[in-house]
This record gives C-alpha cells, structure tokens and sequence, in this order.
C-alpha cells in the first residue's frame, strides 16, 4: 500500500459514498439469513453482502467478536472475508477496540500491519482508556504500513456517557480531552486529513462540539438503524464533518430482507441517502 489512507479511503467515498456497512454475524443474524451459526455462516453471510453489492462498497467494518466466538475457525473466516473485500477494492475497517501498553500494544498492531499477519486490514478501532499515549506503539506500526486507527472518543451506548464526558482537571471532558490529542497527531502528518480517526456514535446529542475538535479526522458514526439514529441526524449532529464521516450500518442492512437481491435494494438505498446528505 503505497497511498496513505486517508488517500484511499477519500477516494472510495468518492466513488461509493461514505457509508461503511458493518458485517456483524451474530447468531440471531445468520438465523434470519438462513446460514449456520458457525465460522462457515459467519463467512457466507460476508460474502453474501459483498456479493450483493457488486463490491461496490466503499469500506466494510467485521465486527471480529462475532467471528472470534468460533475460535480458529472464525478467525480463519475473518480472514478470508477481509482478503476477499481487499481483493476487490473494498476497504476493510476491522472492529476489535484494541488497546494496551508498550509491547503488547505494538504486537495488536503487526497482527493487522504486521508483514508476517494474514489478517490483512485497512484500519482497526481501538480505545483509550490505559491513556492515548500508551496507543503510540500501535499508531507508529500502523503509520509504516500506511493504515488508519481510529480511536473511540463518544460512543453510542448510553453507558459510556458518564466516563466519556467526565472532567479533567483543565475543565475539558475526556472526549474533548481525546479529540485534541487526535488533531494533534493528524496535524503532524501534514494532509489534510490524517490516518487517526475517531468514532463518535451518531446518536450522541453532543456530538458536533466533539466532531469540531477533530478537522482532520475521519469520523466512524455507528448507531444508524437499530440503535435508532438516521442519516439526517449525523448530518444535523456533524455538520462540520461532511465528506469526512462514515455512516456505519450493520443489522439495518437487513432492513429489507436478507436475499442478496434485497440486501443489494437496502445498500444502495442507503448509499444514495448517505451521498445525499452526508
């Protein structure tokens, strides 16, 4: 990967649009797929949605618990699936909120950048909770490999609420705190827009004060569908990230039905709204 990704991906959203569909093989899903609740479901109903869509899709995100809880065999899934996407242009953003100190921080990092992983991805989701600083072994190896992070900073479960928005002794809050530290390291890479990006979930109210700290990220906004945000509320809770945010759907990808025909209606569906407003 010689472009950086910040590079790729705003190329993919420009040819696709910025909706990122979340692949997410719980039990309950592969059951209204008709597929096993096994390591083989998991990787047909991957393939299904890409299939469905023609691998006209700017970015996927696994959801690698759900093919974790197979063991071996689920991680032999993930794998698969990921290189498949890449194979045919799609971008893979792998859900797994890593994060941990020093060396064990930099070994989560080459098991995605590595050059001897076989799970090859795009970017991964981490947190921050052992402090960003400790994250540095993990930004340095995904920098060399040209791939992004990005960094939980207000999630859309209502129980980090209290944690996210506590205070610091300066007055900031911990996501305001997290989103400075982000920009900082973007603004050293010189682009536009750098390779660290930030989730903030779309149906957080207080979203756009967090999204105007962080000018050069890409912003990861899960919650669309079955946590009950829409596209018209990243674009009202977001506004000065337009172009730059991801809307993430995972089981609303199913809104329609789980034939690959009907997922191909329902994704393109969601594709042309999130163009249009985001």
């Amino acid at each position: 990967m010689n472009s950086s990704f910040a590079t790729r991906l705003n190329a993919s959203i420009q040819e696709h649009s910025p909706l990122c569909v979340g692949i997410d093989p719980s039990s309950s899903l592969l059951k209204s797929c008709g597929l096993p609740d096994s390591a083989e479901g998991a990787l047909a109903f991957g393939t299904r949605v890409l299939e469905a869509a023609a691998f006209r899709i700017s970015i996927i995100k696994p959801q690698s618990a759900f093919f974790e809880r197979f063991g071996s065999a689920g991680f032999k899934a993930m794998e698969d699936l990921c290189s498949l996407a890449r194979s045919k242009g799609v971008l893979v953003l792998l859900d797994g909120k890593r994060g941990d100190i020093d060396t064990t921080g930099a070994a989560y990092a080459e098991s995605y950048f590595g050059p001897s992983t076989t799970l090859h991805v795009d970017a991964v989701t981490t947190h921050a909770y052992l402090g960003i600083g400790a994250l540095q072994p993990f930004f340095d190896i995904a920098l060399r490999a040209n791939a992004g992070v990005f960094i939980v900073v207000r999630s859309s479960n209502p129980e980090g609420r209290d944690l996210q928005l506590a205070k610091l002794a300066d007055g900031r809050t911990v996501a305001q705190h997290l989103a400075h530290e982000i920009t900082v390291r973007n603004g050293a890479g010189g682009e536009r827009v750098g390779p660290f990006g930030a989730v903030v979930g779309a149906t957080c109210e207080d979203a756009a004060a967090i999204v105007a700290d962080l000018p050069q990220s890409f912003i990861l906004a899960p919650g669309v569908g079955a946590q009950g945000a829409t596209m018209r509320d990243i674009a009202v809770r977001m506004p000065n990230a337009k172009g730059r945010v991801l809307a993430n759907v995972s089981r609303a990808i199913l809104a329609g039905g789980s034939t690959p025909s009907e997922i191909r209606t329902t994704v393109r569906a969601l594709q042309d709204e999130a163009r249009q407003l985001l």
